[in-house]
């Protein structure tokens, strides 16, 4: 699943919730939009995330299924 948060309280996100997630800024919890869900390769967003943590953005790419 990818969220998308628009801003507003906080800014704006785009999120790759994986396991147990809540989303929350300064101010309190965060609602965001469910647009796109990750069909293949799941297994390895526990990995990016870590990746991300340690080392900085990472690069993916995102395909459109018809």
């Amino acid at each position: 699943m990818l969220l998308l948060y628009p801003g507003g309280i906080s800014e704006t996100e785009l999120l790759f919730p994986y396991g147990s997630t809540m989303f929350a800024s300064k101010v309190g919890q965060l609602a965001g939009n469910h647009f796109a869900t990750v069909t293949e390769g799941q297994e390895h967003l526990p990995e990016i995330g870590r990746l991300t943590l340690w080392e900085g953005a990472q690069e993916i790419s995102i395909d459109e299924v018809q």
